[in-house]
């Protein structure tokens, strides 16, 4: 395993610090390749029958991941899957977001990808809708090819 100071969780920096489609880009071909997807858990998740409105990427780096895509089902929840490089650079992610207060979010880890989930209405469905994803996050494995 390479040392911490080595180790590099984010994808490496654009030469324009401000140009937001090459750090798209950058993002998109600087993938982990060793955990959870997250089009497989987003395809996982309307195999549940949820619907996903305004399927996006978003920026991983400001949550140190390598890669996240965003989505809303309904009024009532917004999503967010990112890819880590290892399972320690999820946890450190997942801490440093947790630093944002943000009403009704969770966040779950599973292998090197994140899970998060706000309720932006919470009701009784929204909740119940949450505990769905996340036990199906909770349920997703590596295919046998990429272990």
């Amino acid at each position: 395993m390479a040392s911490e100071p080595a180790r590099r969780t984010t994808a490496p920096p654009t030469q324009n610090p401000r140009d937001f489609g090459a750090m798209f880009q950058n993002e998109a071909r600087n993938r982990p390749s060793r955990t959870i997807k997250a089009e497989d858990a987003l395809d996982a998740f309307r195999e549940d029958g949820v619907e996903l409105a305004e399927v996006r990427q978003h920026l991983g780096r400001p949550y140190g991941a390598r890669y996240c895509v965003g989505a809303k089902s309904g009024t009532a929840i917004a999503l967010s899957v990112c890819e880590y490089v290892d399972q320690a650079a999820a946890h450190a992610g997942a801490e440093s977001s947790r630093k944002i207060v943000l009403a009704n979010r969770e966040i779950r880890i599973n292998q090197a990808t994140s899970l998060t989930v706000r309720e932006i209405e919470k009701t009784p469905v929204a909740d119940a809708a949450t505990q769905k994803l996340f036990a199906r996050f909770a349920a997703l494995s590596l295919p046998a090819t990429t272990r």
